[in-house]
């Protein structure tokens, strides 16, 4: 039997089969010693299952709880590119404190207007649980594992008042780099530009900017915000109204948004910040080697990772868990807005 090229890997039960020439069937009842199996047969499969590097505990472990120790990680496929540092390093973090506790992880990629990937795993019960990266508007994604019965936390705030969350804090964040702001600059002169409202970060990083001029005893006006902003175009559009309305602090949503915002005022001559001063709600490496460097409030992705894949485990051992988790932030005060 030559089983070289199942080294490294974990053999499916389809492989263990195939090479014993036997059913699946007949391997799942020698892995948890349920049903009618010989002797000599049990001993093929499990020295098999040594010679093709699968582990024989973890498996019998599954079969006999009917776990399959994988954590489902639903991946956000839609401008994945823009905001892959984040979610790398949240994933990375997600799957070391699995791996810490004998699961695996398996990432689902999800749009808003399609989740057949997790309708796949869902149906196959591929996992024991969910972890959502990122929440849309319309609660779908909750709404299907609900149905299903299968556990899930979400990072971000979520439309379902049930759902277990883990969450940084945005909106205090985003309220006190707006309140900083308004210190040293009049408040007509603040201009927001924020991208898809689809996204709940955007809405808790909206709100947050809102509540700084109510805290300050003033009201922003509607001709200094620029919301759902999808494209460059679009961008470069709210940037020359902003300007001509006499805007000199632009506040960004996200380090993507804001490298843009960056590009298009320097190429229409706007010096930062002696010109007009910018700011992002979000920082990454990005606005860390900017000229001039942004600044930005900094939220640690892989402690956001690790504490919701913590809190999901958890819940599947039966511990009790905290309904909702608010980590920090640190506020990053640089060039751009001196």
């Amino acid at each position: 039997m030559n089983t070289n090229t199942k080294q490294g890997k974990a053999a499916q039960l389809e492989d263990i089969a195939k090479a014993l020439g036997v059913s699946k069937t007949t391997v799942s009842r020698a892995i948890s010693g349920k049903g009618r199996v010989s002797a000599a047969t049990r001993d093929r499969v499990l020295d098999c299952i040594k010679e093709m590097n699968y582990s024989p505990n973890m498996i019998a472990k599954s079969f006999s709880e009917n776990k399959t120790y994988n954590i489902g990680v639903v991946l956000p496929m839609d401008n994945i590119e823009a905001e892959a540092p984040f979610f790398q390093t949240c994933l990375m973090s997600i799957s070391k404190c699995c791996a810490l506790r004998s699961y695996d992880t398996v990432v689902i990629g999800a749009e808003k207007n399609d989740l057949s990937q997790l309708r796949r795993v869902l149906a196959s019960r591929k996992a024991d649980g969910v972890i959502i990266m990122r929440p849309l508007q319309d609660g779908s994604m909750e709404a299907l594992l609900s149905e299903q019965n299968m556990p899930y936390v979400t990072i971000g705030q979520s439309i379902d008042p049930d759902a277990v969350r883990v969450d940084s804090a945005h909106k205090d964040g985003c309220c006190e780099l707006t309140a900083y702001l308004l210190m040293n600059n009049k408040p007509a002169s603040v201009g927001l530009v924020l991208g898809d409202m689809g996204q709940t970060v955007n809405r808790s990083r909206y709100e947050g900017f809102v509540k700084a001029f109510e805290n300050s005893g003033t009201t922003v006006s509607p001709k200094n915000i620029f919301l759902g902003l999808k494209s460059s175009i679009q961008l470069r559009a709210a940037i020359d109204e902003l300007l001509r309305i006499g805007c000199t602090c632009l506040l960004c949503g996200d380090d993507m948004l804001c490298m843009d915002t960056v590009n298009i005022l320097t190429s229409i001559g706007k010096s930062i910040p002696q010109d007009i001063r910018v700011a992002s709600f979000y920082n990454s490496m990005y606005l860390d080697v900017c000229a001039p460097p942004v600044t930005a409030l900094k939220f640690k992705a892989s402690e956001l990772g690790s504490a919701t894949a913590s809190l999901l485990l958890d819940i599947l051992e039966g511990k009790d868990a905290p309904h909702e988790t608010i980590l920090g932030f640190e506020m990053l005060i640089r060039k751009s807005t001196m």
